[in-house]
């Protein structure tokens, strides 16, 4: 099997997806170039990124050529078509698969794992406890309602310090808003550098910063203006449903994925993450890390590791264990879908949900409201403070 995985773009997606995929291929004596938009007649295979592809010309070369893209995004309506028009899709987890079963059936989850040599840890009993995050800025931004509240609790009953590694120069520091009280803990905001760490596809930074984290933090949820107003807003007047004040109404990105989990798993790092399909598929609660999503969710969980480091090690060993299986079975399963004879047709329409164009639609009006200045600042701040001083009671 000949693949072309083609790319105009470097970022750390390509070079997980595009070259780290090619990488993992010529290993396994599987004959894969990058960035050949030219010679498709000598392919079985033609790989891109979900927005940035050459679909016509791969398929006016040759005819029989398979194509893929991998994460796809629903941002713009040729990308949407893009979408519908590959014979499968590569998407980074199960909450992104089910956005693009409306445009295309064919779909295999890639986890976003870069090339990391695993490392061993012993955890120690130790302070300070060092929290550890790596990422972009927006899941440090969505903290503030349940992970800011947990830390400033947990550094009452130990000394902690939060270790972030992002883009500060490109989007700036952490606003004071969004920060935990660093009168009550350290704040090290870390610098992302694009350097490759030896024989790997990530930042040595994971190694020489990130490793020193005895726990690992994993934020995906994106917070709701007034929770209780809004599960009160979108309920049906139906009591044969059940519904409550006490329910959960959780709301996380399409594209969320565990890919963020993995860096942690090789550091012998242990993990908490908000509540998300994809994080449960890598974490049993109580086994692999804790899955929490409020700020008592938190604090416990936090606070749990932070006791014990012999908990530590235990769940960082299974975490560390278990994302190795899924590494190890990846390429096999992108083969074998390159392979598959048997191509689903397209999807079935249900009238009930709406399309993907319909809810692109819906973009101007988020635009809109990010333009205008927040308005929950003071009253969410003030019902911060409350859930902190509630716990502590």
């Amino acid at each position: 099997m000949r693949i072309v995985l083609n790319t105009r773009s470097d970022n750390n997606t390509t070079r997980l997806g595009i070259y780290g995929l090619r990488d993992r291929l010529i290993a396994m004596g599987i004959e894969a170039v990058a960035n050949d938009w030219d010679n498709y007649d000598k392919y079985d295979v033609a790989l891109y990124m979900g927005y940035d592809y050459d679909i016509e010309n791969a398929r006016r070369q040759n005819p029989n050529i398979r194509i893929t893209l991998m994460d796809p995004k629903p941002s713009r309506k040729e990308w949407i078509q893009a979408a519908r028009d590959a014979d499968f899709l590569m998407v980074s987890s199960v909450e992104q698969r089910e956005i693009f079963y409306p445009l295309n059936r064919n779909i295999m989850i890639w986890y976003m794992l870069p090339i990391m040599p695993p490392v061993e840890k012993l955890h120690v009993d130790k302070e300070p406890i060092i929290i550890g995050y790596h990422g972009n800025k927006l899941h440090l931004n969505c903290m503030f309602e349940t992970i800011t509240p947990a830390l400033n609790e947990l550094a009452h009953h130990h000394k902690i310090e939060l270790w972030a590694i992002y883009n500060v120069e490109k989007f700036g520091k952490l606003a004071d808003k969004y920060m935990p009280d660093e009168s009550l803990l350290k704040v090290r905001h870390i610098q992302w550098l694009d350097d490759y760490a030896p024989n790997s596809s990530v930042t040595s930074q994971f190694y020489n910063e990130l490793a020193q984290a005895d726990i690992g933090i994993v934020p995906n949820a994106l917070p709701i203006k007034t929770p209780l107003d809004a599960l009160e807003q979108v309920a049906y007047p139906n009591f044969e449903f059940g519904l409550r004040p006490f329910d959960h109404l959780l709301r996380y990105k399409s594209s969320c994925n565990p890919g963020r989990i993995y860096p942690f798993a090789q550091l012998g790092i242990p993990v908490v993450a908000d509540f998300a399909p994809s994080s449960c598929q890598f974490i049993f609660d109580g086994e692999e890390g804790f899955v929490v999503s409020t700020s008592y969710g938190w604090f416990e969980a936090l606070h749990t590791l932070a006791e014990s480091a012999e908990l530590r090690n235990r769940m960082a060993k299974k975490l560390q264990e278990k994302m190795a299986r899924e590494y190890d079975t990846q390429v096999q399963t992108f083969l074998d879908f390159c392979q598959n004879p048997l191509i689903k047709s397209a999807p079935p329409y249900f009238k009930h949900i709406p399309t993907t164009e319909e809810q692109l639609s819906r973009m101007p009006r988020y635009l809109s409201h990010q333009k205008k200045k927040p308005r929950w600042g003071v009253k969410t701040i003030r019902r911060v403070k409350r859930l902190v001083v509630l716990h502590r009671e």
